[in-house]
């Protein structure tokens, strides 16, 4: 049996395009007497499919902070409000809806030198951050140019990501179960066997960033345009999906 929890966050979640919180859990079939069935005894094959989508990002996120030091602390107070104020305007400037703007960052805390027994106080330093998110790719430069003349004096990222994603990683789970059914009817053909039902299917975790990406069975490079301005590309985005299952194998 398998059972899914699926979770819409409320709020701007629809226009930031990230995936729902979705909580998935796999869990044997129980008999009458509530204990989990295992799988039959008998001869089976277990494979794996992968699947790989790529699809042209529409979101761009960009994160633009400034770091201020003063002397004192009214003076670090009043120059990261001034500055922070500042970026604001940019962004009322350029249009960005509300629901695409958040402080990430906001501090101001005191800046000391020396050893940890002979510490000294040498003034205060002001910080925050903004998180912006455009629709259009050749908006970034300009916006970037815009923050840094307003008082920012640091870009911490600018990220590429799809509004589709949820739905394009959906797509990639099914061509993953595509590809190792395909992979089983090949491998029990050259055993002189026939495939029979599925007895289990998990879907893999994700993968770590530090991983290299598995080379998918199928790879689908799908109709949306990867766009290319006169300073800036966004190429395509990878979604991966991968899958391991059981079949129960017959002979021919």
């Amino acid at each position: 049996m398998f059972m899914v929890g699926l979770l819409a966050l409320a709020g701007c979640q629809k226009d930031r395009g990230g995936e729902p919180f979705v909580v998935q859990m796999m869990a044997p079939a129980a008999g009458g007497d509530g204990q989990p069935l295992a799988i039959p005894a008998g001869r089976t094959i277990t494979v794996s499919g992968t699947a790989e989508i790529l699809t042209a990002p529409d979101r761009f996120e960009v994160v633009v902070a400034f770091d201020v030091q003063t002397a004192t602390l009214d003076a670090a107070r009043d120059e990261g409000r001034k500055r922070a104020a500042a970026l604001l305007d940019v962004v009322n400037a350029h249009a960005i809806p509300a629901c695409d703007v958040q402080t990430d960052q906001l501090s101001l805390q005191p800046r000391y030198e020396g050893g940890y027994q002979a510490q000294r106080l040498i003034g205060y330093q002001a910080t925050r951050s903004l998180t912006l998110t455009l629709r259009d790719v050749d908006k970034v430069e300009g916006l970037l140019f815009d923050m840094l003349a307003a008082g920012a004096n640091r870009v911490d990222r600018v990220s590429f990501h799809s509004s589709a994603l949820q739905e394009k990683r959906a797509e990639a789970r099914v061509l993953a179960v595509t590809a190792a059914r395909v992979k089983a009817e090949a491998m029990a053909a050259a055993l002189g066997q026939t495939l029979g039902e599925p007895l289990r299917i998990e879907e893999d975790g994700p993968q770590s960033a530090w991983q290299a990406p598995a080379i998918g069975n199928y790879v689908m490079n799908n109709d949306s345009a990867a766009h290319v301005g006169e300073t800036m590309a966004t190429g395509k985005i990878r979604v991966n999906a991968g899958v391991s299952v059981v079949f129960r194998l017959q002979g021919a």
